[in-house]
């Protein structure tokens, strides 16, 4: 999506929410961002485009005006980024992945067309979707906003990974209490499971010992692979530990610990149905 069609989005956001306020938690931005956004537009087109009421806002008759012509100029733009796609079909796909699932995409490879794999955080591919910098994402936990198309999704249960000296008490599924008194290896806060996983993590234990905390996935199974801490991941993080014996993996019996992966694309750039295909195997050979 283009800046100046992006602008175009989030007043369509908020002339239907009729509020900054609900507008801005779809669409994952603060309400004074949104508000110093909707300003920038109205001073741009030189006239009030909202009034204040005591429910939030209501369009003005210059903005009723806009919003039929942005919503037209939105439509006109994913109609013809679709002819542009049928018409340069020899373009491969372009697929967004976080890194722990690149191990299992070859699998779904076999008779597929051209495919770019960029591989980036659920943040930075969320963005690079929205910029159009992407067709397709496959990533854990990604928020749901009006401007992403979601094709699938499953979820996957967090397990303790641990090499045996540092096996957690009791016998598998672990309770979080039967962990924490190990040392810890942590993700921090760039990766989607942090908020979660830290607040239930501080509910059992006050003061846990966290040696590491990282955003790489292979420096925390290399730690828990050297005996230095447990850590919490899926069983795809952990599945090329756990088949070369570097450590183990076993089920936490706590269920409000669990990842989503979605497949997605956007909204303004839908994608073909070759392309559809191609990520729907892909996304199916994910164990």
């Amino acid at each position: 999506m283009s800046a100046f069609s992006r602008e175009f989005f989030t007043f369509i956001e908020v002339a239907r929410e009729k509020s900054i306020r609900r507008a801005a938690e779809k669409l994952n931005l603060s309400a004074s961002a949104l508000s110093r956004q909707m300003q920038i537009l109205e001073q741009g087109f030189g006239t009030p485009l909202f009034v204040r009421v005591p429910q939030g806002v209501r369009l003005t008759e210059p903005g009723e005006a806009l919003l039929a012509q942005a919503q037209k100029w939105l439509d006109d733009e994913t109609a013809l980024r679709a002819a542009m796609q049928t018409r340069g079909g020899a373009r491969g796909l372009r697929l967004g992945v976080m890194e722990c699932l690149t191990p299992f995409l070859a699998h779904g490879l076999a008779g597929g067309g051209a495919l770019t794999i960029r591989v980036g955080s659920t943040e930075a591919l969320v963005e690079q979707l929205r910029g159009n910098q992407i067709d397709a994402m496959l990533a854990f936990n990604v928020p749901r906003l009006p401007e992403l198309r979601v094709h699938d999704e499953r979820s996957y249960d967090l397990g303790v990974v641990y090499a045996p000296a540092l096996a957690p008490r009791g016998t598998a599924p672990f309770r979080l209490e039967d962990c924490v008194h190990r040392p810890l290896c942590l993700p921090d806060t760039s990766l989607s499971v942090w908020p979660r996983l830290d607040a239930e993590i501080y509910r059992v234990h006050a003061e846990p010992r966290i040696v590491l905390r990282t955003n790489a996935i292979a420096l925390l199974t290399d730690y828990v692979a050297a005996g230095i801490g447990i850590s919490f991941l899926t069983s795809l993080d952990a599945a090329a530990g756990v088949a070369s014996g570097r450590f183990r993996f076993a089920k936490l019996a706590n269920r409000r610990l669990a990842e989503r992966l979605f497949l997605c694309s956007a909204v303004n750039a839908p994608l073909g149905k070759a392309h559809l295909r191609q990520v729907g195997a892909l996304f199916k050979a994910i164990p």
